[in-house]
């Protein structure tokens, strides 16, 4: 389905509405054995006109063991899409180990009422929201420091020193509320934005694929994880309140506000102003070039070095530290991002892979090195690495540059109190510029 805001996907041909309408909402735990046993029960005993799920159609191909979705070289340009996928990895990591704690696959409700609806010729609609939607929208409800924090659950969970997520929970809990509610109500704590679009949008967006084939006379059995059943029901019983479907949809705009990017900004302002003044100051144009080549070759060799660590090609790892030295003054721009767009258009990544780490990372004895290895074979996580690398590259050789290149350079000048000498003649060579524009 291409637009979250048509009309329900239908994957069978449901027979005429067979009266009034009316909805059944089945609350699951995706890991649970019980819930597919409560799934296959109530199809059973309402004989829906048409069973809706709680997929999008990405995740129902999934299911079906059809191919994943790919992910395009021009989407790693929209800056955040590797890190949503580490959020989507987050979950999908939680929920699996829980999964194996209880010995069921992840999501075998769901699939339970697929096959329960093709069994008995029951129409099969999906009414979730998109899941590549909603793992944006989550990323950008969190703040900096909840993003850096989720990031460092993870990595802590890759280097088993988080503990087994599944620890927390037991039977009884599961058959209360599905784990990705379990795990969001955590995050609801330190992140109510993201909580909302992960949980509170959905039920909205549920809500009213619900209340539109109620509209049309349908009977439905609804099958949802356990932690969305109560806000669905609620929607269900006033549709008023409903939020329009507007609001719930589209990947919302990036702030462009941030402390990270007023940083970025400030930084690039002072790179800018640095060498203005030395302009000002009537520096030698060899000096500026020989500056500027160095911090060119500087941010390019760590770029490229630390790319070419996380196994980027030659090419990927070139482009990377080729513009390096611009990026790193822009805020807006990472040289990882083109190292990853170049990575991607020689190795093939698809959300499947999640499901491969999780597998990798499900081997508790393997030690950690050969873990990590076996990671590094993933094409996802190898693309991450490289994304991520060679931005730490960059930012390790702009943070370093002032303390070991320049003070190797400052001598033509002076050494490094001439630099302060040549920045403080710029600045009043301006001011005296400026004086005489504005007095004329």
């Amino acid at each position: 389905m291409s637009d979250e805001a048509e009309s329900t996907t239908s994957l069978q041909s449901s027979p005429p509405p067979s009266g009034e309408g009316r909805v059944q909402v089945v609350g699951t735990a995706h890991v649970s054995a019980d819930s597919v046993s409560e799934v296959e029960r109530t199809i059973d005993e309402e004989r829906p006109d048409v069973v809706a799920v709680e997929l999008d159609e990405g995740r129902y191909k999934q299911i079906q063991g059809e191919a994943g979705q790919d992910l395009e070289a021009r989407d790693l340009l929209s800056g955040n899409t590797v890190f949503q996928f580490l959020a989507y990895w987050m979950l999908s990591y939680v929920q699996t180990r829980l999964g194996e704690r209880f010995d069921i696959e992840p999501g075998a409700d769901m699939k339970a009422a697929i096959d329960a609806a093709e069994e008995r010729g029951i129409g099969l609609a999906l009414v979730d929201r998109n899941i590549q939607v909603t793992i944006q929208r989550f990323w950008r409800r969190m703040t900096f420091v909840e993003k850096l924090k989720m990031i460092g659950s993870l990595v802590l969970g890759v280097l088993g020193f988080g503990g087994d997520p599944e620890d927390e929970f037991d039977m009884e809990d599961i058959t209360d509320a599905d784990v990705v509610t379990a795990m969001i109500e955590e995050f609801r704590r330190f992140s109510p934005g993201g909580a909302e679009a992960l949980i509170d949008e959905r039920d909205a967006f549920i809500a009213h694929k619900l209340v539109a084939l109620r509209e049309q006379g349908y009977h439905v059995v609804g099958v949802v994880g356990a932690g969305h059943r109560a806000g669905i029901e609620g929607y269900l019983e006033d549709p008023e309140t409903l939020p329009p479907m507007g609001s719930l949809v589209g990947t919302q705009s990036r702030k462009w506000f941030s402390p990270f990017r007023l940083l970025g900004y400030l930084f690039t302002l002072g790179f800018l102003a640095f060498f203005f003044l030395l302009v000002m100051a009537g520096v030698k144009d060899a000096f500026l070039l020989k500056l500027f080549a160095a911090w060119f070759l500087f941010n390019g060799f760590f770029a490229f070095s630390l790319a070419k660590l996380a196994g980027a090609r030659w090419t990927s790892a070139g482009v990377g530290g080729a513009v390096a030295w611009l990026t790193s003054v822009n805020p807006l721009l990472a040289p990882g991002w083109f190292a990853g767009y170049v990575e991607l258009r020689h190795r093939s990544v698809d959300i499947g892979d999640i499901g491969t780490l999780n597998q990798i990372l499900s081997d508790e004895e393997r030690p950690i090195r050969d873990l990590v290895g076996r990671m590094f074979q993933v094409p996802l996580f190898r693309l991450i690495m490289v994304v991520a690398l060679t931005n730490v590259g960059s930012m390790v050789a702009s943070f370093l540059f002032p303390f070991t290149v320049l003070p190797y350079l400052a001598p033509e000048i002076g050494g490094v109190s001439g630099v302060t000498d040549q920045l403080i003649a710029g600045a009043e060579n301006s001011a005296e510029l400026l004086w005489g524009l504005v007095g004329r």
